[in-house]
């Protein structure tokens, strides 16, 4: 398929729409019903806080891609109410990080979806600056900023590209958790895998500050999160943690070990070669096992 064919492709059946989600929006007019749920929902979130009043939130706003063209059926409505933290406590830190407690705490026990898209609430300090191409206005009932229909060029091919390396390094991961029975290579496996998602997290941060939502970085991550590669990555991070202070998993897993060979046996090896960085330390790594 040629290239320009294949950029079309994937820019009508993947990452872009002709038109705004129709299950809440008509004729660039959000859904009343689903609007009031919204509110009411909000008002709920923040009822009784000894900290949030409702006159202290200047505004509830709709952004990311259910505010734009670029939606897929993983997409959540990600409501932020605007608010200046420094009216609670001059420490803004704290007070992020207090919120984003309230904010976690709610949406671990709230399931709220609408046309099955996940209902996700954030706080925002008003002087935060936000960067979107469509941003509408819940508690107006406006537009703030109107997106342009403007489909992106994206080769999938550039996409799966970079997806695919993360994807490759996880099974590395994975492979090697299996394998391993000794606290102080688990500890190593788990500092990888964390080292991996913070590479993750950086590599959509700086594509998002570079090409915006479209670049290639973005992309993939939502690739990855999308097939769950992100999911199996964190579970990578807790079991790891978990076997370095289970004593009964880790003698489970000398018992069952055996002799391995090819590719097992080469995995094994990365592991081992990571306990140090001095070149004299041993056993180094095998090479690739030829044949496979």
């Amino acid at each position: 398929m040629p290239v320009k064919s294949f950029k079309q492709y994937f820019e009508r059946n993947t990452y872009y729409n002709d038109t705004l989600h129709s299950k809440f929006w008509s004729n660039e007019k959000f859904n009343e019903d689903i609007l009031k749920s919204l509110l009411k929902i909000v008002d709920d979130f923040i009822e009784d806080d000894d900290h949030v009043k409702p006159e202290m939130i200047e505004d509830i706003q709709l952004t990311g891609s259910m505010s734009n063209f670029n939606y897929s059926d993983h997409s959540d409505l990600d409501v932020h109410l605007l608010l200046d933290f420094a009216d609670i406590n001059e420490d803004e830190t704290i007070v992020k990080r207090a919120l984003d407690g309230k904010r976690f705490i709610w949406n671990l026990r709230h399931n709220i979806q609408f046309d099955g898209h996940d209902v996700e609430l954030y706080f925002q300090d008003v002087h935060d600056p936000h960067v979107a191409s469509g941003l509408f206005s819940l508690q107006n009932n406006k537009w703030i900023k109107k997106p342009v229909h403007d489909p992106p060029e994206i080769d999938q091919r550039d996409v799966d590209k970079k997806a695919e390396q993360f994807r490759t390094e996880i099974e590395l991961i994975k492979a090697s958790l299996e394998d391993v029975d000794d606290k102080q290579e688990l500890a190593l496996i788990n500092n990888r895998a964390k080292k991996l998602k913070d590479k993750l997290m950086k590599m959509r941060k700086d594509g998002l500050a570079s090409k915006g939502e479209f670049s290639i970085e973005n992309l993939a991550f939502k690739n990855l999160r999308n097939d769950e590669t992100i999911a199996e990555l964190n579970n990578l991070i807790i079991q790891s943690y978990d076997l370095m202070f289970n004593t009964e998993g880790v003698t489970e897993k000398k018992k069952k070990k055996k002799k391995k060979k090819g590719l097992d046996k080469w995995i094994l090896s990365l592991v081992h070669a990571l306990r140090s960085t001095d070149p004299s330390h041993a056993p180094r790594p095998q090479r690739y096992p030829a044949g496979l």
